[in-house]
């Protein structure tokens, strides 16, 4: 995000606002209930609330538009939701790739809709917007009262309800939730490989940097997709997608790396930008880039571009790639193609260190559907979040439409665990490069395990058990499971909360430059190593993890 002079945010303020107005945007309306929960727009007339409605209400809502899916008023679920609720949306759609900032800007020009969707706030935001400025309404009530099924996922999982709560005990958001929070979520940090490749050159899965600096150089000259043309790729990535940066992967074989770069271990927070073993691995990786090896477009291309890679017509170019499922790059119905690429296992590194990040306890944090003071009906908002962390919506949301995407499971199944059930299981289907029957992450309730219930065949290479593959590639990592210990939610109240947001977004956003610029040549790691940790200085970095140590012991020692 970058910094932007504070006249020119008081010029894009005042010109998002008068987009909104010319929208029919819902303005800042005065909220004086005190109470908890309390619904805003007191004054309105009383409506039934069970969808669908029996009289149509008008609701205005902001919600970001991702490159994978298509125009959201075109999306069938979005259509679909239309028709379940009886809601007239008065949509406020903006790039998913900048609507934190668009959105931060809309909440400070005073004028803003009535339901933010989509769009990710971190705890601090809720503290902000919520209880300092109190521009979201508590949905303490309207949770208690209206959403059964939000209420059944707090039941299941005791912590998350204090999880959600802000410094002053009231809720003010709905995290999202993928598949109850457990599977192959709990480690999206993964590298692929194309096997066959590695098959015909004679090569072994490589487990050490050096092997896998070695299987690149071979992918990159020795032309393994046979076609006599030097147009192999041998390790690429993307930004802004999910964990699709190739350094968060392979800088887990020098030290523990997240891209928080923070870590807890036995109550203590540490610090990550500032070790050696991140210069270390920036050596490595720019060796990598030096030689060739490294798509230089993993550096500024989206997951759309990427895709475009993995899927190049008529033969494969991609060697390697990063990301969280093997999804984002290769079309998982092109059966032929996606059966040659397979899970790394982490790399072992110079030093001897070989782990990643894994998640070995579910917890929630900010949120993805909040309700401003601007909404004149909370108690049929609210009702949208519970849609959506109900099992039918979910699979609604995520699979496409049944006879399509998906379809009932076969008498006598089961589920990816191998114990449960089946309910639901995959049908072949052509995946276009905007999805239109889905819409992902576009929102996400807090679903419940739905994925346990995908019917899994006895070959979890076919495409109809995508689901149960990602979930025994990512048991796989466990045994390399870092020995840290997750951080739990962190709430930053007042002062504190300001200051957090503003070191880790400066922090976070210098990081991502400087890193890039290491690997590709830009910066020098020798001679300009120091300089990077007199930035980080400059930035507070150090001050941003004795904050982050303060608050941790304040609720949990």
């Amino acid at each position: 995000m970058e910094i932007v002079k504070k006249a020119a945010a008081i010029v894009l303020c005042v010109a998002l606002a008068l987009s909104m107005a010319a929208c029919g945007s819902s303005g800042k309306v005065e909220n004086d209930a005190d109470v908890p929960g309390t619904e805003s727009g007191q004054g309105q007339a009383e409506v039934d609330v069970t969808f669908p409605l029996k009289e149509p209400v008008k609701l205005s809502v902001f919600i970001p538009q991702g490159s994978d899916v298509c125009d959201i008023p075109e999306n069938i679920v979005f259509q679909e939701l239309q028709k379940a609720s009886n809601i007239e949306f008065d949509l406020h759609i903006v790039p998913s790739v900048d609507a934190g900032e668009k959105l931060n800007m809309l909440l400070a020009s005073g004028e803003y809709p009535e339901v933010i969707m989509g769009s990710t706030l971190s705890n601090q935001d809720l503290e902000r917007y919520g209880v300092d400025e109190r521009i979201l309404i508590p949905l303490n009530d309207l949770i208690e009262k209206y959403c059964p099924n939000i209420k059944q996922r707090l039941e299941e999982n005791p912590n998350w309800k204090d999880e959600m709560k802000s410094s002053d005990g009231n809720i003010y958001g709905i995290p999202s939730v993928d598949s109850g929070g457990v599977g192959h979520v709990n480690s999206p940090y993964k590298m692929w490989i194309n096997q066959e490749w590695l098959d015909k050159l004679g090569l072994k899965m490589p487990t050490t940097t050096e092997d896998y600096k070695d299987v690149l150089r071979a992918f990159k000259v020795n032309d393994p997709n046979g076609n006599g043309i030097a147009d192999e790729i041998p390790l690429s990535g993307a930004i802004n997608s999910w964990f699709s940066e190739p350094y968060i992967f392979l800088f887990n074989a020098f030290g523990h790396f997240t891209p928080d770069y923070y870590y807890l271990k036995d109550g203590k927070v540490h610090s990550i930008l500032d070790q050696d073993y991140i210069r270390d691995g920036l050596r490595y990786m720019n060796e990598l880039y030096e030689e060739g090896l490294i798509d230089p477009a993993a550096f500024t291309q989206d997951y759309a571009q990427l895709n475009a890679v993995g899927n190049n017509a008529g033969i494969e170019i991609l060697g390697s790639a990063a990301g969280g499922h093997v999804g984002l790059f290769i079309d998982i119905n092109n059966e032929e193609r996606y059966r040659k690429y397979a899970m790394m296992l982490p790399l072992e590194g110079p030093g001897g260190y070989r782990s990643i990040p894994y998640a070995k306890s579910v917890s929630v944090s900010g949120a993805t559907f909040v309700i401003t003071d601007a909404c004149k009906h909370p108690e049929v908002a609210i009702q949208i979040a519970d849609l959506f962390s109900s099992e039918e919506w979910a699979i609604r949301g995520q699979l496409g439409v049944q006879g399509i995407e998906w379809d009932y499971a076969d008498e006598g199944t089961f589920g990816m665990d191998g114990v449960t059930p089946a309910k639901y299981k995959i049908l072949p289907h052509d995946k276009p490069s905007q999805v239109k029957n889905a819409w992902w992450w576009t929102y996400r309730g807090m679903e419940p395990n739905w994925k346990v219930l995908i019917q899994t065949d006895s070959d979890i290479m076919d495409p109809a058990n995508f689901e149960s593959r990602l979930y025994a590639d990512t048991t796989k990592l466990l045994p390399f499971a870092a020995d840290v210990d997750t951080m739990p939610p962190l709430i930053y109240s007042g002062e504190d909360s300001t200051n957090f947001t503003q070191l880790s977004t400066a922090i976070g956003d210098y990081a991502k430059i400087a890193i890039v610029e290491f690997i590709i040549g830009k910066r020098d790691i020798e001679k300009d190593w120091d300089t990077y940790l007199a930035d980080l200085k400059r930035l507070n970095y150090q001050d941003m993890i004795q904050l982050i140590q303060k608050t941790y012991d304040a609720k949990y020692k």
